[in-house]
């Protein structure tokens, strides 16, 4: 009765919601077309470019001759911010309005104050300081995946408390330990296929970096939209959040591209140190 109760009382799609999805598919088709055929760059110096204000990129993965556009830690946070993010709904946890079970929350949460160390430790090395250990990169993309899934259920959970109409406060974004073990096995796998060093594999992860990046931050920023426009608490489908999501995408490449010319800035005036070019 709950679930046909909940069904009758979502709002139709209008028109409008309907125009505002072809605008973001729009947009999502034409950033890329636009994108791949910028000329004159090759494809990893495009996603160096597009990522550049983001890390100081440094610490870069390479894998099968093909360097990511973020340093290892980075590049694992947003892939496993990817993974986490598709087992929520695969799990059937899209609507969660609560944190996982405690255990499970706290071994997050280590997990995060591990990142939070590593790259401690990272810095006080590259400043010529006492450290607890040598930096290395397996280490930097492994503690960077641990981070990327509280940064996923945190956002997820944001986004469902602000904007969803639907919310299940009973629900928790993490069922429990299988769960968490599901995503830790897709984060394994994509080590794996970092480890087989062929481009491949390599080619659509260091997208997919990419794709969580701006995806991320294109959801972060339509938040004040959706407010703004009065989406907050309203929204039962994902069509329903296509106008606000629109104005995010824009913000978020407009910020990227600020970003990354500031950064380029500092770089040529010598206040910065030059990253790893690919």
């Amino acid at each position: 009765m709950s679930t046909q109760l909940r069904i009758h009382d979502s709002p139709a799609l209008t028109p409008t919601d309907r125009r505002w999805s072809a605008v973001l598919l729009g947009l999502v088709a034409g950033l890329i077309i636009g994108w791949a055929l910028l000329p004159g760059l090759s494809l990893e110096r495009k996603l160096y470019l597009a990522l550049h204000g983001i890390c100081a990129q440094t610490h870069n993965l390479i894998s099968g001759g093909v360097q990511f556009p973020l340093c290892a830690r980075d590049s694992g946070m947003y892939l496993s911010y990817l993974a986490t993010v598709a087992v929520v709904f695969a799990r059937g946890h899209g609507r969660a309005g609560r944190l996982p079970p405690w255990p499970v929350s706290l071994a997050i949460l280590g997990m995060a104050l591990l990142w939070a160390g590593d790259g401690l430790n990272s810095t006080l090395a590259e400043a010529g300081l006492a450290y607890a250990y040598p930096p290395h990169n397996g280490l930097r993309l492994l503690t960077g995946m641990g981070a990327g899934i509280g940064l996923a259920l945190i956002v997820l959970l944001v986004i469902n408390t602000a904007l969803r109409r639907d919310i299940d406060d009973r629900l928790p974004v993490l069922g429990g330990w299988r769960d968490l073990g599901l995503i830790l096995l897709l984060d394994g796998l994509v080590v794996a296929a970092l480890a087989a060093d062929t481009p491949l594999l390599a080619w659509p992860l260091a997208l997919l970096v990419t794709f969580g990046v701006v995806g991320n931050l294109a959801l972060v920023l339509s938040l004040v939209p959706a407010m703004v426009l009065g989406r907050a608490g309203r929204a039962t489908h994902l069509a329903q959040l296509a106008h606000p999501a629109s104005i995010g995408l824009v913000l978020a490449v407009a910020f990227l591209v600020a970003l990354a010319r500031f950064r380029l800035g500092l770089e040529v005036a010598g206040l910065l140190p030059p990253p790893l070019l690919p």
